[in-house]
């Protein structure tokens, strides 16, 4: 179980430093093969990360793939 929790942290962090440099990040994953299934398993927990994070999180689903948009943070 430690193994997947470092796995999925490693996940969220990897996308919040891609949208620190990148302005955003997006991260796609579907129940179906060839896809990630630990992501797909805990995606809820990987956006809850990212959101506790301070990051913008919007979700979308299309034909079954779920798109998850991670936005850094701006103060106006």
């Amino acid at each position: 179980m430690e193994e997947l929790k470092d796995k999925l942290s490693r996940i969220a962090k990897r996308e919040m430093e891609y949208a620190d440099k990148n302005g955003y990040s997006q991260l796609s994953t579907c129940d179906y093969g060839g896809w990630d299934k630990d992501v797909w398993n805990h995606r809820e927990a990987i956006i809850k990360k990212i959101r506790e994070s301070g990051y913008n999180v919007s979700v979308s689903v299309s034909w079954g793939v779920t798109d998850i948009k991670i936005t850094k943070p701006i103060t106006l």
